[in-house]
């Protein structure tokens, strides 16, 4: 490969580096918290609804990107933030040391709980939920209470009505995880169950005024599906939970507590003292979400001289099946640049019926080839969180998955579609809430890649590719909005291979480690949404031949929630 090739690859691999970084960075929890709260004579604003100010504000938070929220809601009220009460996940104030806009101010109000070890809930993570239903119980009329949400949320405010305990409630909902049930079945039956979640903390805090501000991990952004919906009335109908424990024939296997607690006819949760479904009193803000990030890619992108197209903020699906579609999308655009053939607007019309494109995606794209020899490249962007099917015993995650399949994809295609050389085709598939992973594999001179497929063991063969000067950590960001999908094609290099660049946040692993979630085909996190790892078997058809793939990586990695 001559050095103007290599220089140009290097070149848009440093492009890609600073379009993640600049999504990543418009996302901070401290910068969408400064964004939201104004704060001028002891009056605070938010969007439309003002709030008297007195010292008389009180905070409660859980979250992987609750720190970072916290400390900028306590800088931003100052003397009126009279106590604070965060449960956070272990090990990040120490993760997180080197980033001062994240942490506590000197002599802070506030007291921040680590639990949830391997994501999972705990004694601590039990406590800090006490801790929070003590203090918003306490609150009177005259009380703001602020309410801080992330990803992670969930298995940092565990709170079992009684008399159910919190290893019973793990137990359902891991059964019901691992028979199949979806984000919405188990977050209906959790709240069953649960004395915060499913708009108990808000019930709770009745009638202090409750102001929760939410940096969204969820397709979609819906309300009651963020860490179970703790300031969200419950709107589920009363047999739901039973039903969907019937579904799955578990009805003989969940503890009899909690079946005893689920066919209780009230939604009221503990001793609440607000009506079921009586919410006034709330103001729920999304600060924060995944179009946020893939927002600032295509406007960086467009910066540093590319033409951008937003596909889709609501990627969801197998990673299998994600990265075909990706393969042949860029299989059509080669096409319909090199003048061959058009067929963009078949390929969208049979792809809608699965994915969830933004609006009017199919006349933007074509505007932006016609622009492609006058651009540095075209750049697609999408967002979302896909599946993983573990079916092996390797390390890896959805997004180190994900671009091995599709490298593997385009190289198979290449045989057949030659003109695809006339490209560098690239995608950055990242996890948006990056930390640090254990030491790189061993250098290995011969990958396998259907190998490392079939055992789930895709950051082996990045940690060995090209002896691992491709893959790269980043560090835990403090943010959580799912990942981030980047698909460069650069201009005309006859001879240039595929090209996969991905920084890699979330992973599965079988394996237990201090640094990440024990993830077992028996013991599945209840907190995965598009990473829920699924015990059959069921990705595509692909060939049977190993290849050496032209592969550049950058990578880190990062903890389902």
């Amino acid at each position: 490969m001559n050095t103007i090739k290599i220089n140009t690859m290097n070149t848009i691999k440093r492009d890609m580096r600073k379009m993640f970084i600049k999504s990543v960075e418009s996302v901070y929890p401290h910068h969408l918290v400064r964004k939201t709260l104004n704060v001028k004579d002891n009056v605070l604003t938010i969007s439309d609804k003002q709030y008297m100010l007195n010292k008389n504000c009180y905070l409660v938070g859980f979250g992987k990107a609750v720190l970072g929220m916290a400390s900028e809601v306590e800088r931003t009220l100052g003397e009126h933030l009279v106590k604070g009460i965060v449960s956070v996940p272990v090990g990040i104030l120490n993760t997180l040391h080197d980033k001062k806009e994240m942490l506590p101010k000197q002599g802070s109000v506030l007291q921040f709980i680590e639990g949830a070890k391997n994501n999972l809930p705990d004694k601590s993570s039990l406590g800090a939920a006490i801790k929070i239903k003590d203090l918003v119980k306490s609150l009177d009329q005259n009380a703001i209470l602020l309410v801080l949400i992330s990803g992670g949320g969930s298995s940092l405010l565990p709170l079992p009505q009684t008399p159910v305990t919190l290893n019973e409630k793990c137990r359902v909902i891991n059964l019901l995880a691992s028979s199949g049930a979806n984000i919405m079945e188990l977050n209906c039956v959790r709240k069953k169950v649960s004395v915060l979640k499913g708009g108990g903390l808000a019930r709770l805090a009745y009638p202090a005024q409750v102001i929760s501000l939410i940096l969204s991990d969820v397709v979609g952004d819906p309300l009651d599906l963020i860490a179970s919906g703790p300031t969200v009335a419950n709107t589920d109908q009363v047999l739901d939970a039973l039903n969907i424990i019937n579904k799955y024939s578990l009805l003989n296997k969940i503890p009899e507590s909690v079946i005893s607690n689920i066919k209780v006819t009230s939604t009221s949760n503990d001793d609440s003292c607000n009506e079921v479904n009586n919410f006034d009193h709330v103001q729920n803000n999304i600060i924060g979400n995944n179009s946020i990030a893939v927002n600032n890619v295509a406007k960086v992108a467009q910066q540093n001289g590319y033409s951008s197209v937003i596909l889709s903020t609501r990627v969801e699906g197998l990673v299998s099946n994600v990265a075909i579609k990706y393969a042949n999308l860029a299989n059509e655009i080669c096409l319909n640049i090199s003048g061959k053939q058009n067929r963009l607007v078949q390929y969208f019309e049979e792809t809608i019926k699965e994915y969830k494109f933004v609006d009017n995606v199919l006349t933007n794209l074509q505007t932006q080839i016609s622009k492609f020899s006058q651009s540095k490249g075209l750049c697609l962007v999408a967002g979302g969180e896909t599946t993983v099917i573990l079916k092996g015993n390797g390390k890896g995650g959805r997004n180190q998955e994900l671009a091995l399949t599709f490298a593997k994809a385009l190289y198979e295609m290449k045989e057949t579609h030659p003109h695809m050389d006339e490209f560098n085709i690239f995608l950055l598939s990242c996890g948006t809430d990056g930390i640090d992973g254990p030491t790189d594999a061993a250098v290995g001179s011969h990958l396998k890649p259907n190998e490392c497929l079939n055992n789930n063991d895709s950051y082996s063969f990045y940690s060995k590719f090209s002896n691992g000067d491709d893959l790269v950590t980043i560090g835990h960001t403090g943010t959580n909005v799912m990942d981030v999908h980047i698909l460069v094609k650069g201009g005309y290099g006859k001879g240039n291979s595929a090209n996969v660049e991905i920084a890699e946040e979330p992973f599965y692993t079988r394996q237990q480690s201090p640094e990440y979630g024990r993830l077992n085909l028996g013991e599945v996190n209840p907190h995965l949404r598009g990473g829920r790892v699924e015990t059959h078997l069921g990705t595509p058809r692909s060939s049977d031949r190993d290849s050496n793939l032209s592969i550049s990586v950058l990578s880190s990695r990062a903890q389902h929630d």
